[in-house]
C-alpha cells in the first residue's frame, strides 16, 4: 500500500505526500528529537527532512527502499543540525532539568522522570552510537537496514551497537539492554511516537 502511495507521490501527486508526511511525521519527530535532544531543533530536523523527500523522491528507483532512504535524509540532516547548533546543545555543561524546560509540557514529547533518564543515558554516547540505538531500539530496524540507513557495513553497526551498550551499562542493566521487550527504550517507544498511527 505504501509502495502505491510512493508511487503516486513520484507522479506528483500533493495530496499522497500529504499522506505520506501524516503516516511518518510523528516517528520521524521522535527519532530527530532522541538524536537532537532538543524539541525546536527536532521540528527543524523534521521539517527540512521531508522538503529534502519531497524535492528528491523522484530519485527512488524502489519504492520499498522508502523506509531506509528517508531515515538517511533524517539522520544526515540530524547529524548536521545538531553540529550547527551545538553552541546551543551542549548536553555536557546542562542538567536535564534545563531540556524539560525547553519542552512544552503539552508537547508530543514526554518529559516523565524515565524519559529524562532515557535522555541523560543517550547524552552520553556520540552521534555515530546514539543514532544507532535509536534506530535499533527505538525503530526497531534490522542491522542490515541501518546499515543502509548510515551507509556503513553491518559489522560496524554491530561494532557501534556494541559499543553503545557497553557505555550504558552505567545506567541500564544487563537484562534491560539484551531483552528488546524488557529494556528500557522499548518501554518507551509509544510515548516517543514509534508505536501506533501517527
Amino acid at each position: 500500500m505504501e509502495t502505491d502511495l510512493i508511487k503516486r507521490c513520484q507522479m506528483g501527486d500533493l495530496g499522497s505526500f500529504s499522506e505520506l508526511y501524516h503516516l511518518h511525521r510523528k516517528k520521524a519527530l521522535g527519532t530527530a528529537y532522541l538524536i537532537s535532544n532538543q524539541k525546536g531543533i527536532a521540528e527543524d530536523i523534521v521539517q527540512e527532512c521531508f522538503i529534502e523527500c519531497f524535492k528528491k523522491i523522484q530519485t527512488i528507483k524502489n519504492p520499498e527502499a522508502f523506509e531506509a532512504w528517508f531515515y538517511k535524509i533524517l539522520v544526515r540532516t540530524g547529524w548536521r543540525m545538531v553540529k550547527s547548533h551545538n553552541y546551543l546543545v551542549l548536553m555536557s555543561d546542562q542538567n536535564m532539568e534545563g531540556l524539560s524546560k525547553n519542552i512544552d509540557s503539552n508537547s508530543e514529547l514526554d518529559t516523565s522522570e524515565t524519559n529524562l533518564i532515557v535522555h541523560d543515558a543517550l547524552a552520553q554516547l556520540s552521534l555515530p552510537l546514539k543514532t544507532v540505538i535509536i534506530l535499533y531500539y527505538f525503530n526497531d530496524m534490522t542491522i542490515d537496514k541501518i546499515s543502509k540507513v548510515l551507509g556503513c557495513f553491518p559489522g560496524t553497526v554491530k561494532s557501534r551497537l556494541y559499543n553503545a551498550r557497553i557505555q550504558l551499562h552505567d545506567v541500564f542493566d544487563e537484562d534491560e539492554l539484551n531483552m528488546p521487550a524488557g529494556n528500557m527504550f522499548f518501554s518507551k517507544r509509544k510515548e516517543y511516537g514509534f508505536d501506533g498511527n501517527a
